[in-house]
């Protein structure tokens, strides 16, 4: 019987797709097969995770540059 993703696996999925990791380091991290990783990125909750890691990394950015002196 296929084993069901928790939002929290889902969420650690997605930060280590966005800090590199692969579909295959993901799957074996987590005990998913690198096909349901794959399909997992096709999910409406992922492209949510990954829009809110990229505004985070974003805001981050620019605060670093607001700080940084002239």
């Amino acid at each position: 019987m296929p084993r069901r993703v928790s939002t929290k696996q889902l969420l650690i999925a997605c930060q280590m797709s966005f800090e590199g990791n692969s579909n295959q380091e993901i799957a074996d991290r987590l005990g998913f097969t690198e096909t349901t990783v794959s399909n997992w990125r096709k999910l409406e909750l992922w492209k949510e995770f990954e829009a809110e890691l990229i505004d985070a990394h974003k805001q981050q950015a620019l605060n670093l540059n607001s700080t940084t002196p002239s």
